[in-house]
């Protein structure tokens, strides 16, 4: 020990003297001690990496070169990202001094094995940490401190955004051995976000505001908003103590992984020490700390413990009873395969791999959750809570977005407080932690807030509907879509009605589906109509043949329908009028297509007019709906190009409240409707209507 000491201390005052000036260091060639020193040093080396995985992390750079030979000049075997994470293997040192590690890098499946420099590293493996301390194999740190210590700038941190580093900075002063690594994801976050946001991917818990929530994906759990899964996804709204875990690696560390620290953080919960897990004669946190500590394994138990307490709660799900009716005996703690959309769906998915894998009685159940998480997560790459719920590890063994572990998008938060309280428990916040926080492209200037209301309107539109389209007050949105949901953002709190519009092979309009819309709680319910399906029906347009030039269009209202809005009303909705609107075509990029529009002109068919007369116009019945119409005449021949949108239109009222409703838009010229009614041949060449319709064809080519 006296000759390691020597040689330390040797290195650190001769080989790696160094002058604070410039960053300018001096060496010296290695002679032979220097060599039979490195050597011994490679052997307790050898000692703790033969015993156990010693994982570290690329840091410092925005990426890094693995080199075939420890040499700057030497072949290139692979670039990797910052926040890469490796294995230390081995280790060298070159004529200068400076300290090479053999590394092994698992980059999309693949194994790479090569050298990078030291300084590079971040390693938070406490075995490892004495070991370079004892040979002075990190001269690099003590460069780093000094510089630190002298400008009050930390290396670490200054690798991150502004945006990031305040908050880095409060951690760091209160925790000086903690190293933050930034992840270079290389990812937009905005796709990031749309990508997170499908497939069923995010979830929140029933117990989130309705402003949180797109839809009910199962019994407890909803579709998670595009607010609410930012406010999660941004990693710099968990850079304080109760949320930064979700960024710890989470390999095993022996000196404060304890089973003590083990059993204190659950003796209030189900897995508490009163009893032995089920099927087993050890108690909980004997099996969470033995699986996690064996040397195959390595991976943290207080993640195990705290991944279980996410999963189960209270512990009363018949995914670990033990007794559900053709799984007897069998147990899945980690949830691991349990999805579905309903509770059962759940369980027996859940519980089906747990008989597929054999986990009989809780140790077997634990152990095998542990493998899962240990050797499809962990060593691939998805090497913290974070990176579990949200890949975005762009060297991950699994595409981004993919093999995500669960859906819950509050559990690496939720995980990270159970995590930081374990440390706290175990006395050990004070540690070489090392945190991986991810960073994304185009990130918003400051930290997306949490979501205190939405303005989004949620819908399944039915099948044979056109969704690509939704109408929300007669004013066209082109909806966001995902889980199978039409998303329509609106820009307050008013609307009042949704619909959307069915198509035949023409593109004819033949039905639509009607939604009524309620602000409340801060969001939007969309409730469907059912009973106002097809409310407003299209019947076509017609062509003065005599007189003046003129253009018809024709609405539709089911008679049953009319008679039961008449009488006891349809879900408590009542008819007060219904009409046709006109304007320019060309006008609706400008102008909305509504009732009381600028450039809209309206025609009541049923209702009260402005001078209290009722009105109840009906143009004719066919097949069961009464059709009125909408006639506009006496258009000078230089009009007789111009195309003129109608729709019908129909206000309902429901306990004193009015709501408007409108049918799909048509657009036709003059022009174009004698051409068609021509090429039809309707008329006889010659008759009256024939010579009608080429002269005002004629009139209108001059």
């Amino acid at each position: 020990m006296k000759r390691k000491l020597a040689f330390l201390g040797a290195i650190l005052l001769a080989a790696f003297i160094f002058t604070y000036e410039g960053n300018t260091y001096q060496t010296h060639a290695l002679d032979e001690e220097d060599q039979a020193w490195i050597e011994e040093a490679r052997g307790a080396l050898q000692n703790i990496v033969e015993d156990r995985e010693v994982m570290a992390l690329v840091y410092l750079c925005d990426d890094l070169t693995i080199r075939a030979e420890a040499a700057e000049d030497s072949t290139k075997v692979v670039t990797v990202p910052s926040g890469q994470m490796v294995e230390i293997r081995d280790v060298t040192v070159d004529e200068d001094y400076q300290v090479w590690e053999k590394v092994s890098a698992e980059v999309k499946g693949k194994v790479y094995e090569g050298y990078i420099p030291r300084d590079y590293l971040a390693c938070s493996d406490e075995r490892f940490l004495e070991w370079e301390e004892l040979y002075g194999m990190n001269p690099g740190a003590a460069v780093m401190l000094a510089e630190e210590n002298a400008t009050g700038v930390y290396a670490d941190i200054e690798q991150f955004p502004e945006s990031y580093r305040p908050a880095l900075q409060a951690l760091k002063q209160k925790h000086p051995n903690w190293t933050f690594v930034r992840q270079n994801t290389g990812l937009d976050f905005q796709t990031v976000i749309n990508n997170e946001l499908q497939g069923g991917k995010s979830l929140v818990y029933k117990s989130y505001g309705d402003y949180c929530k797109e839809g009910q994906h199962s019994p407890n759990w909803y579709f998670a908003s595009e607010d609410v899964l930012k406010l999660y996804m941004d990693p710099r709204n968990s850079l304080q103590e109760n949320a930064i875990f979700q960024f710890e690696q989470l390999t095993y560390n022996a000196s404060y992984h304890t089973e003590e620290a083990v059993k204190n953080f659950l003796e209030g919960t189900f897995m508490n020490s009163s009893q032995n897990a089920p099927e087993t004669s050890m108690k909980f946190y004997h099996i969470f700390w033995s699986i996690g500590a064996e040397e195959n394994r390595q991976v943290s138990p207080f993640h195990l413990a705290a991944r279980v307490l996410q999963e189960q709660g209270e512990g009363t799900s018949p995914l670990i009873s033990g007794t559900y009716p053709g799984y007897e005996h069998y147990y899945n703690y980690f949830n691991v395969g349990a999805s579905g959309s309903t509770n059962e769906e759940v369980i027996r998915n859940g519980l089906n791999y747990a008989k597929d894998h054999d986990w009989h009685g809780a140790y077997y159940s634990i152990l095998g959750g542990a493998e899962v998480i240990s050797a499809s997560y962990i060593r691939k790459g998805q090497d913290t809570l974070y990176l579990q719920k949200f890949n975005v590890s762009p060297t991950a063994s699994n595409p981004v977005y993919t093999h995500q572990y669960m859906q819950n998008i509050s559990a690496p938060t939720s995980e990270a407080l159970s995590m930081k309280k374990l440390y706290e428990s175990a006395g050990a916040l004070e540690n070489t932690f090392v945190f991986k926080i991810p960073v994304y492209e185009n990130m918003p200037a400051s930290p997306c807030p949490m979501p205190t209301s939405s303005t989004n309107v949620v819908l399944q539109v039915p099948s044979g509907y056109d969704a690509s389209t939704i109408y929300v007050d007669g004013i066209a949105y082109t909806p966001q879509v995902r889980n199978n949901r039409r998303i329509v953002k609106l820009p307050n709190g008013n609307a009042q009605s949704a619909v959307v519009y069915r198509y035949n092979e023409n593109g004819a309009p033949i039905g639509m589906y009607v939604w009524t819309l309620e602000y409340r709680n801060n969001a939007y319910v969309a409730t469907e109509q059912p009973g106002l399906t097809d409310l407003l029906t299209y019947h076509g347009f017609s062509i003065r043949i005599t007189g003046k030039a003129g253009i018809r269009f024709k609405t539709g209202i089911s008679t049953d329908l009319r008679a039961q809005l008449l009488g006891n009303g349809v879900n408590g909705y009542h008819l007060k009028e219904y009409g046709t609107l006109v304007m320019n075509n060309a006008n609706r990029t400008s102008y909305p297509m509504i009732k009381g529009g600028e450039k809209v002109i309206s025609g009541l068919a049923y209702g009260t007019n402005a001078n209290g007369t009722h009105q109840d116009s009906i143009y004719e019945t066919v097949s069961g709906r009464y059709r009125f119409t909408s006639v506009l005449v006496g258009l000078p021949a230089n009009q007789y190009k111009v195309e003129y949108a109608f729709r019908g239109y129909i206000i309902l009222n429901k306990d004193g409240k009015d709501i408007t409703i409108y049918g799909p838009v048509q657009a036709r010229s003059i022009y174009a409707l004698a051409q068609q009614v021509l090429n039809m041949g309707t008329y006889a060449q010659g008759s009256e209507a024939d010579t009608f319709l080429r002269k005002l064809i004629s009139d209108a080519q001059e």
